[in-house]
């Protein structure tokens, strides 16, 4: 796959991830079926993604994200991105994420990622392992 496929495959992954409409299958589709991400110290497979995606539906009412950089070579890729979560009860919170991506096949297989609380409260760097 090519550079530029990688960088259009973690735009429209983080289109559909942000847009709660979509379909849960939509959002997995694109990691492999032994997709591993490890947030802040603490590992996640498929599943568990699967189970991080459906609490942030539940707890936000809206999530958008800013890549701010990305950088892609082969089968990798890194990013550094804000998300912006507003929260059911309307607080809202800036986490910047600074995430490293490999690639399978045109698909995710592994992302490796450090998340910093730039707005919000506490709780909030729990949000990138929400469950």
């Amino acid at each position: 796959m090519s550079v530029h496929h990688n960088e259009c495959i973690l735009r429209e992954m983080f289109a559909t991830f942000t847009d709660f409409t979509a379909p849960i299958e939509k959002v997995l589709a694109f990691m492999t079926p032994d997709y591993r991400q490890c947030v802040d110290g603490r590992e996640m497979a498929l599943i568990d993604f699967q189970t991080h995606t459906l609490a942030l539906r539940n707890a936000l009412w809206s999530l958008s994200i800013d890549i701010q950089q990305i950088v892609c070579e082969g089968n990798k890729a890194a990013t550094v991105h804000v998300a912006h979560a507003t929260r059911r009860s309307g607080a809202e919170s800036l986490i910047k994420v600074v995430a490293f991506y490999y690639f399978r096949e045109g698909r995710i297989c592994m992302v490796d990622e450090l998340t910093h609380v730039l707005q919000g409260h506490g709780s909030d760097q729990g949000l990138g392992g929400l469950q």
